[in-house]
């Protein structure tokens, strides 16, 4: 028992205070922030979420993230807090892995569905009046960015099992030493959806050039609507490729040329923890997707600057 309790002292002196602190300051800012945005879409339901269609990516992201801030990121900050899983019972370690790949991958798919929906919203909005075609190009790849996610990784940490050692770290799922199952999963669920995301964000870049080439001389609002669009997914899916791309080159290198390189080279796993970030910094991002939200934020920015600039005046 002496030793036990020794080894467990150690690891929480083996502590990191300093990715301890950021993640815990970006968790409470993000959640400022996803509050913000879920109580005006709440507010304002019926203009911007039934009559929206582009906000219902946004209604998504932001939903994903309440989850993810509420859910899954507290037991990661409590790991660096701490040195070691507080939590790391089994059943307990299964449902965490769970919830966390599939948190993850929703969030990564919703993006790369709204890349390619965001060509069909600019250039082919006409599309999505019809209900059949609105359902099969709008709703249907939300669902299934939700339910795919969470179906794969039951299935794979399901028909994969195996004895776990008792441990105070909470243990990788058992299919990750599967070598198929592990390449299957990034190439599939990381690989994927990010290359799907920079595709189509540059084909999009390309075509809205050509569209402002062609309409230079007589600017129109449909133009300035083109742009607008197109720098809010730009700028989400930059998050996503800035946060996930540099782990992912890492783990294809790892997987088919060198095996050991992130022991040769430990300071690489600060790529990894680049990935908790993108989660909470999505809100800030989907505030520019709601200029009804920011436009009401800066009104009451001034009013609030200018009240505070007023003299008081005495009254008789």
């Amino acid at each position: 028992m002496e030793e036990d309790n020794t080894t467990v002292t150690d690891e929480v002196i083996s502590g990191d205070p300093i990715k301890f602190i950021l993640l815990l300051i970006t968790e409470i800012l993000s959640y400022l922030c996803t509050l913000l945005i879920l109580s005006f879409l709440l507010f304002n339901w019926r203009s911007l979420i039934i009559k929206g269609l582009r906000n219902h990516f946004i209604l998504s992201l932001v939903l994903v993230t309440f989850i993810y801030l509420t859910l899954d990121l507290p037991f990661t900050i409590q790991y660096y807090e701490l040195g070691y899983d507080m939590h790391h019972s089994i059943l307990f370690c299964l449902w965490w892995y769970w919830l966390d790949y599939t948190l993850v991958v929703i969030c990564i798919f919703l993006t790369a569905a709204a890349s390619i929906q965001r060509h069909i919203l600019i250039f082919h909005a006409h599309w999505l009046h019809q209900y059949r075609l609105r359902w099969m190009l709008h709703f249907v790849p939300i669902l299934a960015c939700f339910v795919y996610p969470g179906v794969f990784y039951l299935v794979v940490m399901s028909i994969h099992p195996c004895v776990y050692d008792e441990s105070i770290y909470c243990p990788a799922p058992c299919y990750t030493e599967n070598i198929i199952l592990f390449n299957l999963d990034w190439i599939l669920n990381t690989a994927f959806p990010l290359s799907t995301i920079i595709l189509a964000n540059i084909t999009l870049i390309v075509r809205v050039i050509r569209s402002m080439k062609k309409t230079r001389r007589r600017p129109s609002l449909t133009w300035k609507r083109q742009r607008k669009l197109t720098l809010q997914l730009v700028a989400l899916s930059s998050l996503f490729v800035l946060g996930w791309a540099p782990s992912t080159v890492v783990s294809i290198v790892q997987s088919f040329a060198l095996p050991t390189l992130f022991s040769d080279i430990p300071e690489l796993d600060y790529l990894n923890y680049l990935t908790y970030f993108v989660c909470p910094l999505q809100p800030f991002l989907c505030l520019f997707g709601l200029p009804e939200l920011l436009k009401s934020l800066t009104t009451s920015f001034k009013l609030l600057f200018r009240r505070s600039r007023v003299n008081p005046v005495n009254t008789v």
